[in-house]
């Protein structure tokens, strides 16, 4: 009978302490749930009233800084029109076939900088090369986009900024060698970077 009853109380004592486990398990599933719900959220996952409370202005300026941010909430956005590619083996300004593109001004709202870029090699290395781009819509050359080299190459070349007139307009690579030997062009582009 002894035997019987410690049995009993020892059953007892182990559900209760089960019972106990399992209470104490859910209390804590609970907490850290309901923690992590509250807490956990990646940047850029939480609205911008939750950020700014965790978060001081001069952390959100530089976060916007490096992001690109302005304070309008509007992003920097950089376009690249490529132009083609071609030869030329003259010393006269001459359109390169097939490097060309319509670019319409008004695709891009606030312009920040246009370049012109290109890629030139001389395989000869003797002659020194130009590269503009032309407004062939209007028939004159865009000005300060005229770049030049004189090694072998390849060379990737960049223009100072350059104003492209309003509207829808064709423009064209140009080309012309020194010395009427052969020049290549690996890519021409139009850079446009916005606000």
């Amino acid at each position: 009978m002894n035997v019987r009853k410690h049995t009993k109380t020892t059953s007892a004592s182990l559900f209760f302490i089960l019972v106990f486990i399992v209470c104490n398990l859910l209390l804590l599933d609970y907490v850290i749930v309901r923690t992590f719900i509250r807490e956990s959220f990646v940047l850029g996952d939480a609205t911008m009233a939750a950020v700014a409370t965790q978060c001081p202005a001069g952390c959100l300026t530089a976060i916007n800084k490096l992001a690109g941010t302005t304070a309008g909430g509007s992003t920097a956005k950089e376009y690249y029109i490529p132009l083609g590619t071609g030869t030329n083996a003259t010393s006269e300004w001459v359109d390169v076939v097939g490097a060309s593109a319509y670019v319409d001004t008004a695709q891009y709202p606030r312009i920040k900088k246009v370049i012109f870029e290109a890629t030139v090699a001389v395989p000869t290395g003797n002659q020194t090369v130009y590269v503009r781009l032309f407004n062939a819509t209007d028939k004159h050359p865009v000005w300060f986009s005229e770049v030049s080299m004189n090694t072998t190459g390849p060379s990737a070349l960049t223009s100072s900024p350059i104003t492209l007139d309003k509207g829808n307009k064709l423009y064209q690579v140009q080309m012309k060698t020194q010395l009427k030997f052969t020049a290549n062009l690996s890519q021409a582009r139009i850079h446009i970077t916005t606000y």
